[in-house]
């Protein structure tokens, strides 16, 4: 019975000192002076004497409470009423720090759990993973012994093997240069020029090193051969029939074997330029289309000549305008005019599709509007020169007595004269304001 009744308090005991643990932890506290086995810190048994005393009341959370010391003080300063609310209020505080210590053992028990099977899955995969690093670690040794005997039996050799190698790559070369007029002479039967080009400039530096030694031979067949694709390129370039991707590829080969350009590209515009005029009088054949293409394809062959493709454009339409103009003095009808304009309008639509700097359809609107204007005041000229030749003609009888029917003959001339102008100046300014519409609205 003794020996149950002391192992009772020992257990009692022990459950408190683990509930003072927990609860120190929860609250911060130094778990060892909950427990009461250690002294208090220094600061904490040996208050300052210029600090105010702490209330017993104040002090239960303390390191340093004393049970006894606060119920003495407790039972003098409280009634009966005080003590059964105090009762209550430390009850509910047991109560919650109960739930408290729940949640926290629950909490960290799951966490432990939750460890344990982390643990022993790092375990087990680690106990495969040995066993592949000691496979991979066998396999790497086994590698390293190999290339270590492989580097021993070529050691002495290396030095020849390199030799030979370089030796090999320059008899590679110096094959090539042997066979290169060969080479070119198939390009240029194929017509692979672009092949050719880089054959030639892959060749040159040593040509330019070694060609007046053993090479000179081989240097001038495959010089004369490369006059032969240069006079095939240029030919391609001045060739209409030709794409322009072709024309454009042309160029930059010439380019790439440092042939001067531009005195191609100044006859490629003369002829351009003689093409416009042929053009502008109607002694060819082409159309505004092909012209526009044309234009393409020289900003494409020749990307810096743009601004002298925009004068030439600029040039061609003011020459076409002018053109109409002159036919105004022949008294055209209305619709032949609008037919040209309209002509005139739609092609410079397409140019301006093409080189838009050269801002046709805004010069071809103001240029219709000033022919409208100068056709319209034309009519009005021819009108008044029919009156006149009108009244000229009535006044040149001689006969007195028909005076008065003269004059009335010469007055209803003059008034169909008048009205039948008007009606037609009417219908041509209205056609003209509808045209300069549509140009705008086109």
């Amino acid at each position: 019975m003794a020996t149950a009744g002391g192992a009772a308090p020992a257990a009692m005991d022990e459950k408190a000192r683990r509930t003072r643990d927990l609860l120190a932890s929860f609250y911060n506290t130094d778990p060892s002076a909950a427990a009461g086995g250690a002294a208090a810190p220094a600061f904490l048994a040996r208050p300052s004497p210029t600090a105010a005393p702490a209330s017993p009341l104040d002090s239960i959370n303390s390191t340093s409470f004393d049970p006894d010391i606060y119920m003495n003080v407790l039972v003098q300063q409280s009634n009966l009423e005080g003590l059964l609310q105090r009762h209550v209020k430390m009850a509910t505080e047991i109560k919650n720090l109960d739930t408290d210590l729940q949640m926290l053992v629950y909490e960290n028990y799951n966490k432990f759990i939750s460890a344990t099977d982390t643990i022993k899955r790092m375990k087990t995969n680690i106990v495969g993973m040995e066993a592949n690093m000691e496979q991979l670690l066998t396999k790497i040794t086994s590698v390293q012994s190999r290339s270590d005997t492989v580097n021993t039996s070529l050691f002495d050799k290396r030095e020849n093997i390199e030799k030979l190698h370089r030796t090999r790559n320059l008899l590679r070369k110096v094959q090539f240069i042997y066979d290169l007029p060969t080479r070119l002479n198939k390009c240029i039967k194929t017509e692979a020029y672009a092949d050719a080009v880089r054959f030639f400039t892959g060749a040159k530096p040593i040509f330019e090193a070694y060609g007046d030694t053993s090479f000179r031979d081989c240097k001038k067949a495959s010089e004369e051969a490369m006059d032969v694709v240069i006079q095939h390129l240029q030919t391609k370039l001045y060739s209409d029939s030709e794409p322009i991707e072709a024309r454009a590829e042309a160029v930059v080969l010439l380019k790439q074997l440092k042939f001067p350009v531009d005195n191609l590209k100044s006859n490629l515009l003369e002829k351009l330029e003689e093409c416009l005029l042929n053009f502008q009088n109607e002694t060819t054949h082409a159309s505004i289309g092909d012209i526009s293409k044309t234009f393409r394809a020289y900003l494409i062959i020749f990307p810096d000549s743009e601004r002298r493709l925009i004068e030439l454009a600029q040039a061609l339409f003011l020459n076409r305008y002018e053109t109409v103009r002159e036919n105004l003095k022949k008294r055209i009808p209305s619709t032949d005019l609008l037919a040209m304009l309209r002509s005139l309008w739609e092609d410079a639509t397409i140019i301006d599709e093409v080189i838009s700097e050269a801002a046709l359809p805004a010069f071809s609107l103001e240029t219709t509007r000033d022919i409208v204007k100068q056709h319209i005041a034309t009519a009005f000229l021819h009108l008044q020169s029919e009156i006149s030749e009108a009244l000229v003609r009535t006044h040149s009888t001689s006969n007195e007595k028909l005076e008065e029917s003269q004059l009335q003959t010469a007055m209803e001339t003059s008034k169909i004269k008048v009205s039948q102008g008007c009606i037609d100046l009417l219908q041509c300014s209205v056609s003209g304001y509808v045209a300069s519409r549509n140009f705008i609205i086109w």
